[in-house]
């Protein structure tokens, strides 16, 4: 009964998800006028015109890479194409080494309507652009920035890497954040309860009563203005470090970034010449424990205890310099 009860749950909520996506195509599609009839005003319809953008994007390309590329029915783009040719906006032209295909590209009447389309568009985007406020047209597309992230099948790791620049400067508003995915991530995560946000903030609060960037640093991860990632190495005494609030968000695992906070943070450690660096963690936290391993850290203590509404082994790990 508990099992149907859940599984009727999580069908619920994927349900409740596709309506919001549904309502969100609607509405964006409808911002950019991508419901009428014909597209900005042109004779052609939005199918019709992502055909003319994906010709215009090469100097030549073939029906069937088109049809790929768009995942449009071989015989719809076919009469399509003709309609194109009719109108004197594309030219076709045999292949020299496969008489079936054709090559297709962009008469210079086609290229002035682009042209005038992307015109048109960047016009129409411009206008919703102004009417935000700066720091609220940020967030529209950072949000644009997601989507595209999460649903692209070109997903490329180290091209994501790329985008991520690291600092080590606190700004206003960041340890909120921090505290605010630590508290999401581990519940959904670890299924760690609501105290351990209550930890969290304990602690980041202890670090900024004693704030010292000569003492305490911590590393920051940003992707197109979010943080993504962070770090942070806190003196202790008798000459040793510990280090803290080690997360990447899950979309980033992978890339490469937590090695290099991980490695940025050892190498601050021993250019301030610290005897040793020691982290506290629990067994829930595999992954990060793997990494923890593969830069020299050993396990020195192993507690069992009862907190954040879960029974784990408070373990720690130590990093002779």
């Amino acid at each position: 009964m508990v099992a149907f009860v859940n599984y009727l749950m999580q069908f619920c909520l994927v349900k409740e998800k596709i309506k919001q996506v549904r309502l969100f195509n609607r509405f964006y599609t409808a911002q950019l006028g991508l419901l009428d009839d014909h597209f900005l005003e042109s004779p052609y319809s939005l199918s019709e015109v992502r055909v003319l953008y994906e010709v215009g994007t090469h100097c030549t390309v073939t029906a069937q890479a088109l049809s790929e590329s768009l995942q449009l029915d071989k015989g719809y783009l076919s009469r399509m194409l003709k309609m194109y040719e009719r109108d004197g906006i594309v030219l076709k032209t045999p292949s020299d080494t496969d008489r079936r295909a054709f090559h297709i590209r962009l008469t210079d009447t086609g290229k002035a309507l682009l042209a005038a389309l992307q015109t048109k568009q960047d016009e129409r985007i411009e206008q919703f652009i102004n009417s935000l406020k700066p720091e609220e047209s940020e967030r529209l597309v950072g949000a644009m920035q997601t989507i595209e992230l999460l649903l692209s099948s070109r997903y490329d790791s180290q091209a994501l890497a790329e985008q991520v620049v690291f600092r080590d400067e606190l700004c206003p508003g960041d340890i909120g954040y921090l505290i605010y995915l630590h508290g999401k991530l581990y519940a959904q995560e670890s299924g760690y309860s609501q105290s351990f946000e209550g930890y969290v903030i304990k602690t980041f609060q202890e670090f900024l009563e004693q704030y010292d960037p000569d003492k305490n640093k911590i590393w920051l991860a940003v992707y197109r203005g979010e943080i993504v990632g962070c770090i942070a190495i806190v003196e202790r005494p008798h000459n040793e470090a510990q280090l803290r609030w080690f997360l990447v968000h899950p979309i980033f695992r992978g890339t490469g970034i937590g090695r290099k906070l991980l490695e940025m943070a050892l190498a601050y450690c021993r250019s301030k010449q610290y005897n040793r660096v020691y982290l506290l963690t629990t067994d829930v936290q595999q992954r990060a424990i793997a990494m923890y391993k593969r830069v020299g850290f050993q396990p020195t203590a192993a507690v069992e205890v009862e907190q954040w509404g879960k029974v784990l082994y408070e373990e720690r790990y130590d990093l002779i310099l």
